[in-house]
């Protein structure tokens, strides 16, 4: 056996060990590329220095700033309540339809996505003000649960999404190009899942009765206090859009509107806002220790050639692009029943890339796939948290009608990727015009 396939193998079976006892996805990455470059090298010096490269590199990087400030306006908005006032405008406005109740909980986990940026709080927070007002109404548990389930998920393509940010980073791409690529198809995957809905229910009505009717002044009632966050997200995109600011200075401003707004209608003391900051700083740490990790397993893969080695089998296959598509959309689902997000791509993207740029893809549509694919892999059992936010807030539910409600609703996410692959412009519409 030569040295670089005994290092990939000490490597493989030192991330799968490490990865089974529960280790930090980022501190296994980073230990299996310091002993696999020593097991090729013979000395532990490059190892090393790609650590310590790395950790000063992307903890100074001013782009990896974007990533917490995209969190703490999150955690700010989250702290406000934005989303029960979210769901009232939703709800009195799409209720009174059949299915209108599970289409404002698919819109307002929208509007949250362009806020928070958290899939699984969104999830969680649905659940708990969403789901009593379907129960109440007779709902079918797999069309509301999936819908909510699912519906968190817009979080991680609709911008601000930290996902997108680490694709974008782990790809080296421009993060502002990938986070407005997503605005389009997030939209698009909205709309798919509130079509579902109403064709389902005009189907069969039993599966959601129509709701309560409202007058105009109780349909817009909420929006004077919805309208301001909304406001902030927009002119974060426009500002992004159109280059007036970078990334992380619309982040930065975006944190300076919610607060003031925040303050201005009374909705954060002190106390939550400096949780918010604390649940920003934990939750930060843990994107970076993830992105050093894995740029460090990327250096080892580089080092060895095994990238390039992948890339080439895979090409020597003779596979058309849309079977190669499809063999990467098995293997991401695949994958992604056993790994969270982050971890996912801290794993593959070093990986696809070399395909990605050999097979003459975008990188930026490819972004857009990729994480089309992980919000089914938050969805996906036996780890797709989603599912677990959905569940601790309804333990009579089984997580088994969850799953079977949500499968429906990632379905579209399936057809939403070969619209992309056929109408490639559909992603890269809005990042063409930076």
């Amino acid at each position: 056996m030569d040295v670089g396939t005994l290092s990939l193998v000490v490597a493989g079976g030192l991330l799968i060990l490490l990865l089974a006892v529960g280790v930090h996805i980022g501190a296994a990455l980073a230990i299996v590329g310091i002993v696999g470059s020593y097991v090729f090298l013979g000395n532990w010096t490059s190892g090393l220095n790609l650590l310590l490269l790395h950790a000063v590199d992307i903890s100074s990087s001013y782009t990896m700033m974007v990533i917490p400030l995209f969190i703490l306006m999150g955690s700010l908005a989250s702290k406000a309540g934005i989303t029960k006032e979210l769901f009232t405008l939703f709800y009195r406005n799409f209720g009174r339809f059949p299915g209108g109740v599970a289409v404002a909980s698919v819109g307002t986990c929208a509007g949250m996505a362009a806020i928070t940026g958290s899939s699984v709080a969104t999830s969680a927070a649905m659940s708990r003000i969403a789901l009593p007002e379907l129960q109440r109404f007779g709902y079918d548990e797999r069309m509301s649960t999936g819908a909510i389930a699912t519906g968190g998920t817009l979080s991680i393509m609709i911008p601000p999404s930290i996902t997108l940010v680490l694709y974008a980073i782990f790809a080296q791409q421009s993060v502002g190009k990938m986070l407005v690529a997503g605005i389009v198809p997030g939209l698009l995957l909205a709309v798919g899942y509130v079509l579902l809905i109403i064709i389902r229910c005009r189907i069969n009505p039993s599966l959601g009765p129509a709701g309560p009717r409202f007058n105009w002044k109780e349909r817009f009632e909420g929006v004077s206090t919805v309208l301001p966050f909304i406001l902030v997200v927009m002119a974060v995109i426009a500002g992004i859009l159109y280059g007036i600011w970078t990334p992380v200075e619309s982040a930065a401003v975006a944190v300076v509107l919610v607060t003031i707004t925040c303050i201005l209608q009374h909705r954060l003391d002190a106390g939550q806002f400096f949780t918010a900051c604390r649940e920003a700083v934990n939750m930060s740490a843990s994107v970076f220790i993830v992105v050093i990790g894995s740029m460090v397993f990327s250096g080892f893969l580089a080092l060895n050639g095994f990238s390039d080695f992948i890339a080439e089998w895979i090409l020597n296959l003779g596979l058309s692009s849309l079977s190669l598509l499809l063999l990467l959309t098995v293997i991401y689902i695949f994958l992604g029943m056993f790994m969270e997000v982050s971890s996912l791509l801290a794993l593959t993207i070093p990986l696809v890339m070399p395909i990605v740029h050999s097979v003459g893809w975008d990188p930026i549509w490819f972004g857009v796939v990729v994480v089309s694919l992980m919000e089914v892999a938050m969805v996906t059992p036996p780890v797709g948290l989603n599912l677990y936010a959905v569940k601790a807030s309804v333990p009579s539910i089984s997580l088994k009608t969850i799953y079977m409600g949500a499968v429906q609703f990632w379905m579209i996410n399936l057809l939403l990727i070969f619209i992309l692959f056929a109408f490639p412009q559909i992603a890269l519409l809005l990042p063409n015009m930076r």
